[in-house]
């Protein structure tokens, strides 16, 4: 069984995070971050502590972008020793104004996934609309249903909020693509809102020149469809309308390069079978998802990857190699015979 957080908390400072680095230098971490603000907010990343957490890959890991990861792969037949890789998704303005000045400052390459309609200003990101609507409103007036998610009437404070954000997203990923914006439109004529036709300022994306910009300095800027979509609901033409559609925008605007891909959402119901094969049939050099397990990198297209935030203590665990080995100890433990989980 893997060992306890508390454990962790106690022998990690203690030299347990240098022992783990030890035992994983040939297994890369692929660390995931999404948003940035300038004070802490809880699952984003502020400028004090992701600042904190670059200094501290600069000292004891070698940096790579996922491209430059995946060209080191190619070119030695191998992994380089204690690499990580700072990956950042959805391509958000937040990036551009506190993080990348902390890689720059330190040198340390990254690679942002950018989602191109969004870049574009197409679209503004869907679950960003479910964020926007919920801070419209303060009480629901009566109990409504929308196909199967009711909705009780009452007053709407921040717990409730937050409760109703992880329904309703959870809810809309469960729906084939059109279906889910047919919701997202269903929910706002319930709530009574008008969803604006412009991107919110708070939702803002990067520009093209922003991206050319931050390419220039040694940012990969990678592919993360064109609508943002999940491509586990998706149809086989559509999911390569997708990630072919945001490799073109991406080399019309960026120029030809190297590139790697994220998959959207990211968790094992967002991949199906045949989407590694478009993913590396549009030409991109490796691809994430958006969780952890025992496998690491081991699979070019499907490298797992690692949270990251202001949680301090989750970053020592996925930097140094202890959640990777923690997966890989429950993984060994539950393929013994007659082994239980709890």
């Amino acid at each position: 069984m893997g060992m306890s957080s508390k454990t962790v908390r106690t022998l990690g400072p203690l030299g347990g995070y240098q022992i783990a680095r030890l035992i994983c230098k040939n297994q890369p971490r692929i660390l995931m971050y999404h948003r940035f603000s300038s004070a802490p907010l809880k699952g984003w990343a502020s400028p004090e502590y992701f600042e904190e957490q670059v200094r501290y890959i600069r000292q004891h890991y070698t940096p790579y972008s996922l491209a430059g990861l995946m060209e080191y792969q190619r070119n030695h037949g191998r992994m380089p020793s204690n690499a990580v890789v700072i990956t950042v998704d959805d391509g958000y303005r937040d990036f551009y104004e506190y993080a990348f000045p902390v890689l720059q400052r330190y040198s340390v390459p990254a690679t942002l996934f950018a989602t191109t309609g969004f870049i574009e200003r197409r679209l503004w990101l869907w679950p960003d609309k479910i964020t926007w609507m919920l801070e419209q409103v303060t009480r629901i007036d009566r109990e409504i249903s929308i196909g199967a998610v009711p909705i009780k009437a009452g007053v709407i404070d921040s717990v409730l909020r937050g409760e109703l954000w992880k329904q309703w997203v959870e809810h809309a990923l469960s729906l084939p693509d059109d279906q889910k914006h047919k919701f997202i439109s269903s929910l706002a004529e319930a709530l009574q809102v008008t969803l604006p036709d412009m991107i919110p300022k708070a939702f803002a994306p990067l520009s093209w020149d922003e991206l050319r910009q931050m390419q220039s300095a040694g940012i990969e800027i990678g592919g993360h469809t064109v609508t943002h979509p999940s491509l586990g609901r998706v149809t086989k033409a559509q999911a390569r309308d997708e990630i072919f559609g945001c490799r073109d925008a991406l080399n019309q605007h960026l120029g030809e390069k190297n590139r790697t891909f994220c998959y959207p959402n990211g968790q094992p119901e967002d991949v199906q079978d045949f989407l590694p094969a478009l993913v590396q049939e549009a030409g991109f050099l490796g691809a994430v998802t958006a969780f952890p397990d025992a496998l690491g990198v081991n699979e070019r297209y499907l490298m797992r990857r690692h949270a990251s935030g202001d949680n301090m203590f989750q970053f020592y665990k996925a930097v140094s190699g202890v959640e990777l080995l923690g997966h890989r100890m429950r993984r060994n433990y539950c393929l013994q015979p007659g082994a239980s989980v709890i």
